[in-house]
């Protein structure tokens, strides 16, 4: 998604549709927890977080939340004990890019041809951060997830870095048994480019991507290149983060009673 362009034409929709106030409040705060996931399609927002991001109540969250459904902005999927609720942001930029300006007037539900069904909550990269070295053992460190057709981490590491000590084999073989060979390498690739020498700058980059939840290397990939992204965008961005600001404490004091 766009963020700006997903905001504007939310702008426009707006002009031609009610919607409460608390109902718009608790969009924008949607787009601001889907910014930080990085636009990931399904993304987990706890309404704690919710609560805080957005001044909301919990009534109020979930009055403005079924608003949203229905007018088909969003998807919702209830969270289960241990795991925070699925949302989905419905794309205004692929509607009005798919419907005619008529068809959008008479109109004041988006609908989906075909909806897709949201997916199980998303799991913690990590099990534990206790890793059980023992079971790891049972495991061919130079055989990946892919069938052996790459080349494994540990050979990567061997023709970039120089060998592994013996303590730091345990260590990226548990990388590579929570996330995969073909993750692990690729952030040995992204540390070769940074001019790395290091296996803690690529436990580094590796921890970086967990952090920010990446478990493919097309979500790595991306993630990397909006970091290059970012410094030339600084200005707009906080210009961006002024203005949507003001456009949230507007939408605040509407909502108080």
């Amino acid at each position: 998604m766009n963020y700006i362009r997903e905001v504007n034409a939310f702008k426009d929709w707006m002009s031609l549709h009610e919607l409460p106030a608390c109902a718009a409040l608790l969009w924008h705060t949607l787009m601001m927890v889907n910014n930080v996931a990085r636009w990931e399609k399904f993304f987990n927002a706890p309404n704690r977080l919710i609560e805080n991001l957005s001044g909301l109540s919990v009534q109020r969250i979930s009055e403005a939340r079924k608003v949203l459904v229905d007018h088909g902005l969003i998807s919702y999927q209830a969270g289960v004990k241990g795991k925070a609720p699925i949302y989905q942001m419905l794309s205004l930029v692929s509607y009005y890019d798919q419907v005619s300006p008529a068809e959008v007037e008479q109109t004041g539900v988006i609908t989906e041809q075909s909806p897709e069904q949201l997916p199980e909550p998303f799991q913690e990269p990590f099990r534990s951060n206790r890793r059980n070295i023992h079971k790891q053992n049972e495991t061919n460190p130079n055989q990946n997830r892919g069938g052996g057709k790459e080349p494994s981490a540990f050979s990567v590491y061997e023709q970039n870095f120089g060998i592994l000590k013996p303590i730091l084999q345990e260590s990226l073989q548990a990388w590579c048994h929570d996330l995969g060979d073909e993750i692990v390498v690729a952030a040995m690739k992204q540390a070769v480019k940074k001019g790395g020498r290091t296996y803690s700058y690529v436990e580094a980059i590796l921890k970086e991507w967990v952090q920010a939840n990446i478990t493919t290397l097309e979500q790595a990939k991306n993630y990397e290149q909006q970091k290059h992204k970012q410094p030339a965008a600084s200005f707009f961005v906080q210009q961006r983060k002024s203005n949507n600001k003001a456009l949230l404490d507007d939408l605040r004091r509407e909502c108080t009673p």
